[in-house]
């Protein structure tokens, strides 16, 4: 008999296992301000050897008759959603505070987000179980409408995939409810809801339509030039674009008001110049503080506690003393991140965006001594306050380019080269964007025509043929 073997063979494989402290820094670390202070909220629910969990600005600055009005006008005016910076009641341990701070939790109730439905959702998906970790990766780029925003080169850094595995992974992202999320452009996001014309006499006519980007002929009426190159008749085209229309453009724009998608930008990090160089200050007043319960201690050391109540209570002044020391690391983490962000990027601070270079996060994550995975998980949802407005940190970040010099040129510059080049070219004969590319190369910039012609589009410039035709147009104008 063949196909078959009671050969038993053993191999190894190396597999990172992460302690459970260093799992709860990590998620800790991915927090916004805001969700850091609904986190501990929750473990405040959770852990009843914890006195209060709130933030020392708040406490320095609120009296407690000021708390006491301030909690009476959330639990009396409906009309406004429970604020995360409004500071909590300070209460004893007698039974009616009890119950009155077991109702004001029960009170809360936090919608699903866009980003919590999605990510409900992997695990039925076509989505591979391998794969499931990248997903969530890139749901967390998504801005409120549902496109994805992040960057893919430093995503292929962050998830050691490839472009392509992002790519397709955010194709099934797409397939998911609502439908178009993950997409990066309109048409992308519209193609992926085509589901939604399934016996619809205009479906093909439609799809049509999106894969050979008429929306802008759409949107600027020419939609004679439409129908012409789908061979549609005229008066058969406002019954497709009606069609279109049932589709949705921000397919996660139900959400935006859901949850803790509403957040106030709460900058964590401040930049103070010291001596010419901006310092990274991290404010300890912006974040929560976790105190024991003198009562608990009292208990722990009571000769009248029972042996188990006295294990219960050391696990529980136990997790408290973890997260309270995940905080403080994660504080640190991000006052060092920061540090070397600044440092390395100087020029911002003198010009602003202008002013930035090309930067990785492996960059910083080399200068810091950490995985470039914390880099990321630092710079997200995280924002400083500069001479130049509030900053997210990760907008410190833009790839680039190098000239043949060697000199750094960011993606901005390029750009902006790009406009100055149409700006200054011959109206009769416009620049194509093949032309662009190699007038970049002669100053020693290598731009891809391709890459032109993303950044044309990006800043809104028409493309060589389009400018010919507005420029004759014009010219008969004239005439």
């Amino acid at each position: 008999m063949s196909g078959f073997s009671g050969e038993l063979r053993q191999t190894q494989a190396q597999k990172q296992i992460l302690a459970p402290q260093m799992r709860q820094g990590l998620h800790l670390l991915s927090l916004s301000l805001p969700e850091l202070r609904s986190e501990l909220q929750k473990e405040l629910e959770r852990n009843p050897v914890i006195d209060e969990v709130e933030a020392t600005l708040e406490r320095d600055t609120v009296s407690q008759k000021e708390r006491e009005a301030a909690e009476y006008l959330k639990t009396y005016d409906s009309d406004y959603p429970y604020d995360e910076t409004m500071p909590d009641p300070s209460w004893s341990a007698d039974a009616d505070a009890l119950e009155r701070r077991q109702r004001f939790f029960d009170s809360r109730t936090s919608e699903e987000t866009l980003e919590e439905h999605l990510k409900a959702q992997l695990e039925m998906s076509d989505i591979s179980p391998a794969d499931i970790p990248l997903a969530e990766t890139l749901i967390g780029e998504l801005d409120s409408s549902g496109y994805f925003t992040g960057s893919i080169p430093d995503i292929v850094m962050v998830s050691g995939e490839g472009e392509a595995k992002i790519r397709e992974v955010l194709k099934s992202i797409s397939a998911l409810d609502p439908p178009g999320c993950g997409a990066t452009t309109l048409e992308e996001c519209l193609l992926a809801q085509m589901d939604k014309l399934d016996g619809s006499p205009y479906q093909q006519e439609v799809r049509e339509m999106l894969e050979r980007g008429h929306l802008k002929a759409i949107a600027d009426g020419r939609t004679s030039e439409v129908a012409k190159d789908l061979g549609t008749d005229p008066e058969r085209l406002p019954d497709v674009l009606a069609a279109l229309r049932t589709l949705e453009p921000r397919p996660g724009r139900r959400y935006t008001r859901s949850g803790k998608s509403v957040t106030y930008i709460n900058p964590e990090v401040h930049a103070v110049n010291s001596g010419g160089r901006w310092l990274a200050r991290v404010d300890d007043r912006s974040l929560p503080e976790i105190r024991i319960s003198p009562r608990y201690v009292k208990m722990l050391e009571s000769p009248d506690s029972t042996p188990e109540t006295k294990a219960y209570i050391r696990e529980k002044i136990a997790a408290a003393d973890a997260i309270r020391e995940a905080v403080e690391r994660r504080q640190e983490t991000v006052a060092s991140i920061s540090q070397a962000i600044f440092d390395a990027q100087p020029g911002f601070f003198t010009d602003g965006f202008k002013g930035l270079k090309p930067m990785t996060m492996q960059e910083i994550a080399d200068k810091v001594g950490v995985h470039h995975t914390t880099v990321s998980r630092t710079v997200r949802d995280k924002y400083a306050s500069t001479p130049r407005g509030t900053v997210e940190l990760r907008k410190f970040f833009t790839s680039g380019y190098t000239t043949e010099d060697g000199i750094a040129v960011t993606r901005d510059s390029v750009m902006e080269k790009i406009k100055s080049l149409v700006e200054a070219e011959d109206r009769s004969r416009p620049l194509s964007d093949e032309r662009i590319s190699a007038l970049l190369k002669a100053e020693g910039c290598s731009v891809a025509r391709r890459t032109v012609a993303k950044y044309r589009s990006a800043l809104g410039i028409p493309g060589a043929q389009e400018r010919t035709a507005a420029s004759s147009a014009h010219s008969s104008r004239l005439d």
